[in-house]
């Protein structure tokens, strides 16, 4: 099959990328099955194992397209054009239940917040996700800092409460004088102890060695997040999740691979009930369900059902 992928930003994804790095993997893996992939991004940043265009607008965009190709999956952008055409939303916004066009979604929880049903989950290369020799002890939280709804001020408080030490990744920490929730909730300030230890953005190999050194991933959301990359990446890394059961979390996680909190109280006894979790069982639930073969897999199915003429639910 001729598949082309839409991006809307920069690829090879450098650093954070979701939606991006998403992309990336999934060309790579829809190549490793056989098929003929081209991938057109907003910029190009260096060499690609798959042909990568680079083209940003409407009308370039369209003309970047191969004549030849047999469907169109976009990752952004979304536009109408005369070919089969797949559209997967990676974030949140208004109902799509009424749009006529296929549309799939990164969670069943997603889709149905956009009054829609086809979802498939995001995908993984797991073998570069490896068990650490050892655990430190400390709770990991990795998400944007200065998010509000990503609630690191929570995390501060729940970290104060129950006496562990916290490492904080995702940004700068002089970025939570600036952004005004996290502004007003004197994050900053709360976070001044030593048990607390920021380490800005992170990738690579610091990346995988918190994710896998982690006693757990502390991922106390406060919005209905569409699926929640990090979280998953911990559990690749053997590292248990603590989240509220927000958005994507209760579909994600599995007694293998964490604990789902609402309440202080019932955080206490998930965080106590990690020190029985198997790193090599959460690694090994989370690469069954979230591989990125799988992912791979799920998509040719929708591609295969939209040339056979269905319009998906």
């Amino acid at each position: 099959m001729k598949i082309t992928l839409i991006a809307p930003g920069a690829l090879p994804c450098k650093g954070y990328g979701g939606t991006e790095r998403q992309v990336e993997w999934l060309a790579e893996e829809l190549m490793r099955l056989g098929h003929e992939v081209v991938v057109i991004a907003g910029q190009i940043k260096g060499p690609a194992p798959f042909e990568l265009r680079q083209a940003s607008g409407d009308t370039r965009i369209r003309q970047a397209i191969p004549a030849d190709t047999h469907i169109v999956h976009f990752h952004g952008a979304y536009l109408d054009i005369e070919r089969p055409t797949l559209n997967t939303m990676h974030t949140m916004g208004k109902s799509l239940a009424d749009d006529g066009r296929n549309w799939s979604f990164v969670s069943a929880s997603h889709a149905r917040n956009h009054g829609r049903q086809t979802f498939v989950y995001n995908g993984f290369p797991v073998e570069t996700y490896k068990l650490a020799p050892r655990k430190s002890g400390r709770l990991l939280f990795l998400a944007g800092i200065a998010r509000a709804n990503k609630n690191l001020n929570y995390a501060v408080d729940l970290a104060r409460r129950y006496d562990f030490d916290l490492d904080i990744a995702g940004g700068a920490r002089w970025k939570l004088l600036t952004r005004g929730q996290v502004r007003r909730d004197l994050v900053f300030f709360k976070s001044l102890s030593p048990r607390y230890r920021f380490h800005g953005i992170v990738d690579g190999a610091e990346k995988l060695t918190l994710l896998g050194e982690a006693r757990a991933f502390l991922n106390p959301i406060a919005w209905e997040e569409p699926f929640g990359m990090a979280p998953v990446e911990a559990m690749l890394c053997g590292t248990p999740v603590l989240a509220t059961s927000r958005g994507a979390m209760p579909e994600i996680i599995t007694p293998e691979t964490g604990r789902l909190f609402e309440t202080d109280d019932q955080f206490a006894a998930a965080l106590d009930a990690t020190s029985s979790l198997s790193p090599a069982e959460c690694r090994k639930a989370a690469s069954a369900q979230f591989s990125i073969t799988r992912t791979a897999f799920g998509y040719l199915d929708l591609y295969a059902r939209i040339l056979d003429g269905e319009r998906l639910p």
